[in-house]
């Protein structure tokens, strides 16, 4: 498998270098000596990919990949590797339409290409690993997630049914969508809602039925959904919050390597632990997330947010 990730990597620098790269180079930039990068080759040419040879002044042979191969479309070889891989990390698309589109185009894409390299991408795509947990199964919600799509494209109102995890019951009510979001396994739609003149999150699996409506909406110049997705933590569109949590020095190597929010800062403590602060809103999805490291992170502000998790925790 280490073989095939060099082989796939050999053919993106091979692709972005305009004057191709000498057995030398690409050993040096794997480390590995140079019959590893000639069998290398070799297997590369039996897949079907054209590499052609340069001689320079020095003598020496450089390697180019030929980039007008016949691919369909003329896709660049890293691009369809890129499509096939994205294929099996889009586990948020499962039993949705777009997942269904997503896999035909490929297959469609693949077909045309030559088998040898087809069974080498497939293999490459093999190298990566995804791991789903907790996403949500959508096959019930074609026609729902069809039809929000199409609103979307045309700006049309919906009049929707819709259970939230604390009702009993379906509200009926009129929305405008304007976004589809893939978060943590699950797909929720952005809407307008006229009557309160505010924009929301909803869970797409909680619509019980969806119809798109004539009449066509423009959002309001005050209402903006990307200020929204940056202000939120989460998929929660509450107001922004200044929030400051210590981790212990266990913990500080996890979280300095990791954007957790766009909005946030880090300052380095003498005994090795770390305090970060950002500014983002959804209290129950930060509640959630400290809680999520235990005893190793304290909430030092806000106060309302530190009580809470003391209550969880105690």
């Amino acid at each position: 498998m280490k073989q095939i990730v060099r082989q796939l990597d050999i053919l993106r620098e091979l692709q972005a270098r305009r004057y191709g790269m000498s057995v030398r180079e690409l050993a040096d930039e794997y480390n590995v000596d140079r019959r590893t990068i000639q069998r290398d080759l070799g297997d590369l040419r039996e897949a079907g990919f054209i590499l052609n040879e340069k001689r320079r002044a020095d003598q020496s042979i450089y390697y180019q990949l030929q980039k007008d191969t016949g691919l369909p479309l003329n896709f660049p070889i890293m691009e369809i590797a890129a499509m096939i891989f994205a294929e099996q990390a889009g586990m948020g698309l499962v039993g949705t339409p777009f997942g269904e589109y997503l896999r035909s185009a490929i297959r469609r894409l693949t077909q045309a290409i030559p088998p040898e390299m087809r069974q080498f991408l497939e293999r490459a795509a093999e190298a990566y690993v995804t791991l789903a947990r907790g996403h949500k199964p959508y096959k019930a919600a074609r026609e729902i997630l069809e039809n929000l799509h199409e609103a979307i494209l045309k700006r049309r109102v919906c009049w929707v049914s819709y259970r939230s995890p604390w009702s009993e019951s379906a509200r009926q009510y009129n929305i405008e969508p304007l976004r589809l979001l893939p978060h943590r396994g699950g797909l929720y739609v952005i809407s307008r809602v006229p009557y309160y003149d505010q924009l929301i999150t909803q869970a797409v699996d909680r619509f019980e039925s969806v119809e798109v409506t004539e009449k066509e909406f423009e959002l309001p110049d005050h209402l903006s959904v990307d200020e929204r997705l940056s202000n939120a933590f989460g998929v929660s569109f509450e107001e922004p919050m200044d929030v400051v949590v210590r981790f212990t020095e266990d913990q500080a190597p996890y979280i300095r390597e990791r954007t957790w929010h766009p909005s946030q800062e880090l300052e380095e403590l003498e005994d090795g632990r770390v305090v970060l602060r950002l500014r983002a809103g959804g209290f129950y999805e930060i509640k959630s997330w400290v809680l999520s490291f235990g005893a190793a992170a304290e909430v030092l502000e806000p106060e309302e947010l530190r009580e809470a998790v003391r209550e969880e925790m105690w």
